[in-house]
């Protein structure tokens, strides 16, 4: 142990002072002087975890041995904990504690009291490449998704997937593209893990067909979403913050497309189902003949909705709780954690199906579109 200039004792290891903030290099801290930005980069370790996942991932399908999550899910986490401790805390959850929020772990990135947080489920490819993304908790009959959303506001973080892959693919966006950066070359094989919104899971799962590869194509490489490269005028946590928040952005429109293409199927199927349906009363209470019907539901179409298709996303409001550092951000997580409901609004939306009966189509989304950086207060 040694002391940074703040007066805070610090690791023998450390690059940076969690404390300050502060890149070491006084006296006391000989054994970092040597070592590259780059090598101490948190981009260049995730570079390196994706890329033996994604081979090793290949060859387990090839030889039909493929492992669980869980043992990816330890080797990379381990890595990062081992060589990043001083920016980089993260909390495993056991299988008790998933079932109750849906993550995997949760990650904390941070710098002189100042951090973000996510909430993390992890989903191995199958050999044909798709994903269990419609996984349902038995003790409690919810989606792992619909739990991950909310227990993740309620500890302040964004709730996100990472995805485990073994094959390549063209992305469709320019961000989903694996590029060079100041940490190294890109490569194919660094598609292995890619970080994904929870909410466009969401958004995929109202459809069906399950559209695995949507999932896939809207993911971005990890080290992408998280590089530690300073931005103009940002710092490096700053910068890795505001791609995780454009990341959830694309998200909540991703579910609102969803919503409002779910919304729209219900009024066409009940507005042809009604027209169809001979000796159906007409809107002005007499037989409608021939099926000629006029039922009031015919009109739809031409009739504004007053209920909005997620209402409280538009106020990219939420209340996350207050985040200090990190270890408050894990103290808020284990008060919060298992709470029912603690998430925000939950909306509904009538409509009345073919029969004349209502019907509510959940319309919640209990999550911010922006979690912002908390800065740290000191006691006293």
């Amino acid at each position: 142990m040694s002391l940074c200039l703040c007066g805070e004792e610090i690791a023998a290891h450390f690059v940076f002072c969690p404390h300050c903030g502060v890149e070491l290099r006084g006296p006391g801290q000989a054994a970092v002087l040597g070592v590259s930005p780059a090598a101490r980069s948190v981009c260049r370790t995730l570079r390196a975890c994706a890329t033996p996942t994604f081979e090793r991932l290949a060859l387990d399908h090839f030889t039909g041995s493929a492992s669980g999550e869980e043992m990816y899910t330890q080797l990379n986490l381990g890595d990062l904990q081992r060589l990043h401790s001083d920016r980089i805390v993260v909390r495993e959850f056991h299988r008790r504690q998933e079932a109750r929020n849906g993550a995997d772990w949760e990650w904390w990135f941070h710098t002189a009291g100042r951090a973000f947080g996510l909430r993390v489920q992890a989903k191995r490819a199958k050999r044909g490449g798709g994903y269990d993304l419609e996984h349902v908790v038995r003790t409690t009959g919810e989606r792992q998704s619909e739990l991950l959303v909310r227990d993740a506001l309620a500890a302040g973080c964004l709730p996100v997937y990472v995805l485990y892959n073994h094959r390549n693919w063209v992305p469709r966006s320019p961000t989903g593209l694996v590029v060079d950066c100041r940490h190294g070359r890109g490569s194919p094989t660094q598609l292995g893990c890619t970080i994904v919104s929870a909410l466009t899971v969401q958004a995929v799962l109202r459809d069906r067909p399950i559209r695995a590869s949507y999932v896939r194509d809207r993911s971005m490489p990890w080290h992408r979403v998280l590089c530690d490269a300073p931005d103009t005028g940002r710092s490096g946590l700053e910068a890795a913050h505001a791609t995780v928040a454009d990341l959830h952005r694309r998200g909540s429109d991703d579910l609102r497309a969803a919503a409002q293409a779910e919304v729209d199927r219900l009024r066409t199927s009940t507005r042809r189902d009604a027209v169809a349906r001979p000796g159906t009363t007409d809107s002005a209470g007499g037989s409608a003949r021939r099926g000629r019907s006029t039922p009031a539901t015919a009109a739809w179409g031409r009739e504004r909705l007053d209920d909005r298709v997620y209402p409280g996303l538009d106020e990219l409001a939420g209340h996350p709780g207050e985040i200090h550092d990190p270890r408050a951000g894990l103290r808020a997580a284990r008060r919060t954690r298992g709470r029912s409901g603690a998430g925000g609004p939950h909306g509904h939306l009538a409509v009345q199906d073919s029969r004349g009966r209502h019907r509510r189509v959940s319309t919640a989304c209990p999550v911010s579109d922006v979690i912002r950086i908390k800065r740290h207060h000191s006691p006293g």
